[in-house]
This record gives structure tokens, sequence and C-alpha cells, in this order.
């Protein structure tokens, strides 16, 4: 009885069993699945811009004197045309009104002594070293203190990078020792980024000085007619008085040359009053303001700085084998980082450098990348100088494409395949890959609109003819 017992209860439970097998052989595995459909897949990436000046223009005095009225602050904006800064000068109007008298003085005069020619020479003498005098002096950088200061700013500030670098270092080992966050390795990686593009946005600055030192145009050129002009009169003076020691006289040639010479100070000294008040030269924003009312400055003194508005460029670095796929006119996505949320806008590719420049990444290591220089196009978008932004460059696009997530995929017969559903069975689909992305693959064989792909191609259970919902 019992031996029958024990044989019931294995039949039983083998029945069991084997019903558990077919039930669960039969029943509908759950699966999670992507509809395939058409769409635009876009090979992206994205590097950091900084926000910079398209066109500054700094406004020099062009004659010495006191501040007598300043009438604009850095951040203003004004039109061409506008009143910036007064000058007053006084003595040139004294000596305009003494050259003019003079002229009238010499106009009258037919006939000079020898005694009064030997003076005016000696007159003359001193005034061409006046002149060479007053060249050396406007040769003289007003610039060498900022230069001076901005140096140190530079040193400082690659004092900090090289900190930077260092401890980014350390926070690597710390990180792929699972000592740190990686939200605390790519804040350090951030801090050297930053960094290095004040470095960059000071050298520029640096640049700038530099070039403001050179005294400005013409300069060079206006000393030499003054020392050639007064040189003539010299000339002539002292040839007037070797021919009057021959019994020759040359009076009228002598009295042609010292008017000539006065015309041409007196041709200047009206265009130095001219210029006792500074107007815009362009509509923009003012950037800088060099100067206080009531300082005294000298000829060919920075004033202020002003820079076109609407003028502002973004300024990107690029490796070489990327920049490859950026054309000038292109489209790309300008971010802008804010506390409620990231602000897109477009930008347009405006220049591409012709060579490269040395960079050295956060991880130390010098690349050599190219400027890219993109204009933005949303004029409501508050940007100033020196601001960071991510630019985000589109280089391949192509639209109606079926494409999958990358992790779909498995390796197949020397090839690659992926699960679909057909009639509510799981079968291996094989397919040809195209274009890939960080988030896509372009299927181009083997897949049509309206599939349905299985997610995880690893999921337990999962096998060929195998029942899904």
């Amino acid at each position: 009885m019992k031996k029958q017992i024990k044989w019931v209860t294995a039949i039983v439970l083998t029945l069991i069993i084997g019903g558990s097998l077919i039930y669960s052989s039969v029943k509908a595995l759950d699966v999670d699945l992507l509809e395939v459909q058409p769409q635009t897949v876009s090979q992206t990436w994205k590097e950091e811009g900084i926000v910079t000046t398209a066109a500054e223009r700094p406004i020099h005095s062009l004659i010495h004197g006191q501040i007598s009225g300043l009438f604009v602050k850095e951040g203003q904006r004004v039109q061409r045309g506008d009143l910036l800064v007064a000058i007053d000068s006084k003595d040139l109007e004294f000596q305009l009104d003494q050259l003019k008298a003079q002229k009238k003085g010499l106009l009258g005069q037919e006939r000079m002594t020898d005694q009064d020619m030997q003076k005016q020479l000696g007159q003359l003498q001193g005034q061409l070293e006046s002149i060479e005098g007053q060249e050396k002096q406007a040769a003289k950088s007003p610039y060498q203190a900022e230069i001076k200061r901005q140096q140190l700013v530079i040193e400082e500030t690659g004092r900090q990078l090289v900190n930077s670098k260092e401890e980014y270092r350390q926070m690597k080992v710390l990180y792929e020792s699972g000592a740190i966050s990686k939200k605390e390795l790519d804040q350090a990686a951030h801090t050297v980024d930053q960094l290095e593009n004040s470095l960059l946005v000071q050298e520029q600055e640096m640049k700038l000085m530099n070039e403001q030192a050179i005294p400005l145009p013409g300069t060079v050129q206006y000393y030499r007619g003054l020392k050639q002009a007064v040189q003539t009169q010299i000339d002539v003076l002292q040839q007037e008085l070797h021919q009057r020691g021959k019994g020759v006289t040359g009076t009228k040639q002598y009295y042609q040359g010292q008017l000539e010479a006065m015309e041409a100070q007196i041709e200047h000294l009206t265009y130095q009053v001219a210029n006792l008040k500074v107007f815009s030269p362009i509509q923009g924003v003012v950037k800088e303001v060099h100067v206080k009312e009531g300082a005294a400055i000298p000829a060919n003194a920075p004033l202020l700085t002003l820079f076109s508005e609407g003028g502002l460029q973004v300024e990107a670095y690029l490796l070489t084998e990327d920049v490859m796929d950026v054309k000038e006119g292109m489209k790309v996505q300008l971010i802008q980082k804010r506390k409620n949320g990231d602000y897109a806008f477009s930008g347009t590719v405006l220049a591409i450098a012709p060579s490269a420049e040395e960079k050295i990444s956060s991880l130390g290591l010098i690349q050599q990348k190219i400027k890219v220089t993109m204009l933005p196009e949303d004029q409501e978008v508050v940007l100033r100088p020196g601001y960071a932004l991510d630019v985000v460059f589109t280089t391949l696009e192509q639209p109606n494409q079926l494409a999958v997530p990358p992790e779909v995929l498995f390796p197949y017969e020397n090839g690659d395949a992926l699960w679909v559903v057909r009639d509510g069975k799981a079968v291996t689909q094989p397919v040809q890959k195209g274009m890939e992305t960080d988030e896509l693959v372009v299927i181009t064989k083997g897949l049509s609109a309206g599939d349905q792909v299985i997610l995880n191609p690893q999921q337990e259970g999962l096998k060929q003819g195998k029942r899904v919902k």
C-alpha cells in the first residue's frame, strides 16, 4: 500500500513539473520593445567657447592737455558723433594766435639784417631740438605700468593653472580608486578649463596693450615733416648768410621758406584745436575708460575703448581632426548655462583660422588646435566678453534613417544582429550598420519602418521563436 502511494506521488510530481515546463515554454515573455521609425540622425560633439569682442576701437588723445569733461562711463551705449571727452588746452589756442600774428609781421617785412638772421637761425635750431625732444617723448609708451600689472596677473593665473592641473591629477587617481565621485572629478576638470580660458583672455588683453603701446600711425611721419620744415628754414637762412658773405642776396627765397613753414605750423595747430573735443567714430558700447576728469594727459594717451554694438563673437579651439568637417557658414548650437536651466540659441561659423596653435588640455597634454570663430544669432541673449558657452557642432546629418540604440545589437555570424518580433515571437534579425553616434546606430539593411526591436538582447529566457509580449 505504501509502495503504491509513493508511485502515485512520484507520478503526480512528474506531471506537475512537466506541466510547469510546458507552461513555461509556451508562456509569452515580457520584453521592452522599440518601434523603429524614420528619424534624423546627427553626428555632433561639444566644445567650450569664449565670448570675445569682434571689433574694438581704442580712442586716443591727439593732443596734450587736461580732461575738462568726461561724458561717458563703462557699459554705456553711444552713437556715432556723440561727445565722449573734452580736453582743455588753452596754450594751443594762444600759440595759434601768436603764429597768425607772426605771419602778418613776416608778410610786412621786406628785408632782414644779418644780425636778425643769425638770431632767427638760433631760434630755429632751438625749435628743431624741441621737436626732437617731443618726438622722443611721443615714442615712450604710457602703457608700461599697465603692461607690468597685466604680466603679474598672467603669472598668477598661470600659477593657479599649474596647481589646478596637479590637483586634477591627484583627484583622478582618487577617482580611479573609488575615493571620490565623478562629479568631484568633473568639477576639478572644469576649474582647469576655466583657468585656461581666463589665461587666454588675459594674454589677448596683453597683446592688445602691446599693440596700443605702439605710437599711432603717422606719428613718425608727422614729426619727420615738422623737422624737415624747420630744417628747410635753417638751410635757407644758412644759405642766405653764406650768399650775403659773397655779396649775393636771396631775401625773397628766405621769406618764402619762412611763410611756408609757418603755414604748416598754423595748419597743424588748427588741427589740434579742432581735436579738443573727442567724438565717437562708431555706434557701440564703452568697454573701458582709461582717464578721469581733471587728469593731465600727454599726446597719444589712451582715453577709452569702444566695441561695436552687436559685435560680439564666440571663439572655440577644435582638434585638427575635428575641424576637417567644419565649414564657414555652417550652423552651430550655442548653450548658455543658467540657474533656471540651460538656454540654447543658434550661431554661424564666421571664420576658421588658417593654422593651428599649441594648447594644453585639462590633462596637461599639448595639443594642436584650430581657432573657430562663430557669430551668435540671438540678439536677445545677454552676452559679455569673457563669458563661457558650450558650442555644439553638427558635422553630419542624415534624415529619414532607421536607427536603434547601440546596446540592442550583438555579434552574429561575422556581422551584427538584433532581436525583432515577428508574429509575436522573438526572431534573430541580421542587419548592416551605417553611421554611428554615441546614442544611435543607423541600420541600412535588415529593418523596416514599424519593426519592433527588443531592447535587452541579454534578457533571461529570450531565444529564437520564443513568444513575447
